[in-house]
């Protein structure tokens, strides 16, 4: 098992964030993409758990956002599962161009809900919205499906970063604003949260 990390300046809090999915959905080059504004390079995949690190601000604090990357094959799922339980917010990746994907997302939910802290939050991002006329999940069903899970919905481009800085500062909003209500926000310790809602009825999308 691989476990890496970039190291990070002061902060007042700090969340770890896990992204899901099945292979090659993109979640490193959506990571990069977040943590580095880079796309491409030599593609290796991800053995075990790999994590980078970003500090955003959100009102008066430095929030340190700690983003695990996760294999999404099936001989490292049992690798993963340990993880889930002190991840204060999941970020399931689809690929809107491979249905397989997309049809395989009971498997993560169905983790999720097993492991995550009952209260963790989590999104749902259909990948690689810039490959429109290779689509083969409508937005439309990617949001029925969030919909049915009561959780937020984008669809994003690790490659022309659409969506990107959008999906990951919602859902470490919605944990710092849970957390204030809490006064859990003086501490870089990991707490529980609730899920996050998808009522706000702005589509994040390719169009």
């Amino acid at each position: 098992m691989s476990i890496s990390g970039h190291g990070a300046g002061y902060f007042d809090v700090k969340y770890k964030i896990m992204v899901l999915g099945e292979s090659k959905v993109d979640k490193t080059q959506l990571i990069k993409r977040y943590t580095k504004n880079v796309f491409g390079g030599v593609y290796l995949t991800t053995v075990g758990m790999d994590f980078q690190d970003k500090i955003i601000e959100i009102e008066d604090k430095k929030v340190r956002l700690q983003i695990w990357d996760t294999a999404g094959q099936e001989r490292f799922r049992n690798v993963t599962k340990s993880y889930f339980q002190s991840s204060q917010g999941l970020v399931l990746v689809y690929d809107i161009t491979d249905r397989e994907s997309f049809e395989k997302l009971n498997f993560w939910v169905d983790n999720i809900k097993n492991n995550a802290p009952e209260n963790a939050k989590f999104i749902l991002v259909g990948n690689k919205c810039d490959l429109a006329n290779e689509r083969k999940v409508s937005y439309e069903e990617g949001e029925n499906y969030a919909k049915n899970l009561n959780i937020k919905f984008f669809e994003a481009s690790a490659r022309d970063g659409t969506n990107v800085n959008e999906l990951f500062f919602y859902l470490a909003n919605e944990i710092y604003q849970d957390n204030k209500l809490k006064g859990n926000n003086n501490s870089n310790n990991g707490v529980i949260l609730r899920l996050a809602p998808s009522n706000n009825v702005k589509r994040f999308g390719c169009f």
